[in-house]
């Protein structure tokens, strides 16, 4: 349950599109993308695996996680620090409330690296980071959105 959060709080951020101002987030290009997540909670400390997306998923995601923040968060907040994009949030996913503070830098459109401090339930704190990277186009006969673990 823990990491699902961090990844919903990942995939949300990643995938907002815009800040009042009219500034656009830069979001994931198609094709394969390398995640690596890291942190306390997760086995081992890290998972990683690969990736291959396109424009629809792409696109899905960010209708996903546009869905999640009306529907799920009562308070959405974000604002750009030059190369990168801060947000504060607190949402309710399957009855637990999580408050968290997420910060995404992009380097160009290839690389990612988000730190999310989140607090959830009754207290309950969790740092994780997560790590994008454009490995370039989807591998043949790779099925887009599934992952591919164990690299």
């Amino acid at each position: 349950m823990k990491v699902q959060i961090a990844l919903i709080l990942a995939t949300m951020l990643l995938n907002t599109s815009a800040l009042a101002s009219g500034d656009e987030m830069p979001t994931q290009k198609p094709g394969l993308w390398q995640i690596t997540m890291t942190g306390e909670k997760l086995p081992g400390g890290s998972r990683s695996y690969k990736m291959c997306q396109d424009a629809a998923s792409v696109a899905a995601g960010k209708a996903s996680a546009d869905a999640h923040l009306k529907n799920d968060c009562s308070k959405n907040s974000l604002r750009r620090q030059g190369d990168t994009w801060i947000a504060d949030n607190e949402c309710t996913f399957s009855g637990t409330h999580v408050v968290s503070h997420s910060e995404m830098t992009a380097h160009n459109d290839d690389v990612f690296h988000t730190q999310i401090q989140s607090t959830y339930g009754a207290g309950k704190a969790q740092v994780m980071t997560i790590d994008h990277k454009y490995l370039g186009a989807c591998e043949a006969g790779q099925k887009v959105g599934a992952p591919i673990v164990g690299m």
